[in-house]
């Protein structure tokens, strides 16, 4: 007959043989090796305090601690490139890709997660429209090398801007609103910004709503107005462009006659279209500003102005204020906008001390900087 086996001495490994329980019935008679201690219960670490040089545990209790600030967590500042190239990996791999962007005949893989991470173009698609149960969509009006570049930037971080791909990249990163993409763009044709291309970049800016660069390149026109008059681009603009030009009090020009010359040069870039805006522009011409001669000469003697009688009262203008003196004159400056002198934005503004009234007339002249705070000798007059 086998022997019932204690609840308390099952747990000393396999069954026991019934003649070893027979030899030794009792407990304390097992001999040592048979018999297993329980388990010691887990000790705390002891860890060395801030003030204290020895782990001895008696002396860590009977010793205060003092206050210590919270030790910030381990961060890895590898983990997010790690996380983002093993991203990339997966997708070049096709690994777990769950959307196919379609372009015309180009598609690109990607995963949903990760473009709605960096888009919120892709973010309200994959969330709360029907795309986000679609493994494939068809993105109109995309160029499709736009697409692939822009979602190799998503997973790398990196997108070369050329003047190759300028032109169709920024709209793409407008559309998913990919905003970094979208500076980086408008950085490049701030950076190639030149009078020969200067009213198509702005053309361009203000099609897509790129405000800073829009700021820039109506500054950088303003700047180099003389030079952008000569180029190819001034004759393609439209009338009403050509008038806020011309209208603005800081474009540089050396004189108004410049601007005047500019105007009939652009109506007879194509007089049968063009005549019939002559009038409107004239009115933003500073035709008093302008020489007696040169009214003379060559305003009042232009056939274009002479076949349009709208544009006579501007001439008569101009000759009024050249023969108005004192009051009179200032009372017209103060009521015509185009008596008042531009003001270009850049130029530096100096002061002149020249000559004298006689018997102490000098011949010396004398040009204050008020940028530079200081005074410089310019040539004497002559005698």
């Amino acid at each position: 007959m086998e022997a019932d086996i204690p609840e308390d001495q099952q747990d000393l490994g396999p069954p026991l043989l019934p003649a070893m329980l027979e030899q030794y019935p009792h407990e304390h008679d097992l001999p040592a090796v048979l018999v297993m201690p329980p388990p010691a219960p887990p000790q705390q670490l002891l860890l060395r305090h801030a003030s204290q040089s020895s782990l001895d545990e008696s002396s860590q209790k009977l010793l205060p601690r003092a206050q210590e600030p919270r030790r910030p967590p381990y961060r890895n500042p590898n983990h997010p490139t790690k996380v983002v190239e093993g991203m990339q990996g997966m997708r070049t791999a096709g690994l777990l890709c769950d959307v196919t962007l379609v372009a015309e005949s180009v598609e690109v893989p990607a995963h949903k997660m990760v473009l709605a991470a960096c888009s919120p173009y892709f973010y309200a698609m994959f969330t709360g429209f029907t795309e986000r149960e679609s493994s494939r969509v068809t993105l109109q009006g995309l160029d499709p090398e736009a697409l692939q570049t822009l979602v190799d930037y998503v997973y790398t971080s990196l997108v070369e801007v050329t003047e190759e791909n300028v032109q169709t990249l920024l709209p793409a990163a407008n559309l998913l609103q990919l905003g970094d993409v979208r500076d980086a763009c408008c950085e490049f044709l701030q950076s190639q910004l030149h009078p020969t291309n200067c009213l198509g970049i702005r053309a361009f800016a203000d099609l897509h709503g790129c405000l800073d660069l829009l700021a820039y390149a109506d500054s950088y026109i303003e700047r180099h107005f003389t030079e952008v008059l000569e180029c190819d681009e001034f004759y393609g603009l439209g009338s009403e462009q050509v008038a806020s030009l011309i209208a603005s009090d800081t474009i540089t020009v050396p004189n108004e006659e410049k601007v005047f010359e500019s105007v009939i040069a652009w109506i007879q870039h194509s007089q049968e279209v063009r005549a019939q805006h002559l009038p409107a522009l004239m009115q933003h011409i500073r035709l008093p500003l302008l020489s007696q001669d040169y009214l003379i000469h060559k305003v009042d003697s232009e056939p274009l102005l002479k076949q349009n009688d709208n544009c006579k009262d501007f001439i008569i203008e101009a000759m009024k204020y050249h023969l108005l003196k004192g009051d009179m004159k200032l009372a017209m400056t103060l009521t015509s906008p185009r008596t008042k002198p531009r003001q270009p934005v850049g130029l530096p503004k100096v002061m002149l001390a020249i000559g004298g009234q006689a018997p102490k007339a000098i011949r010396s002249v004398e040009c204050y900087d008020f940028k530079e705070d200081r005074w410089n000798h310019l040539s004497s007059l002559k005698s």
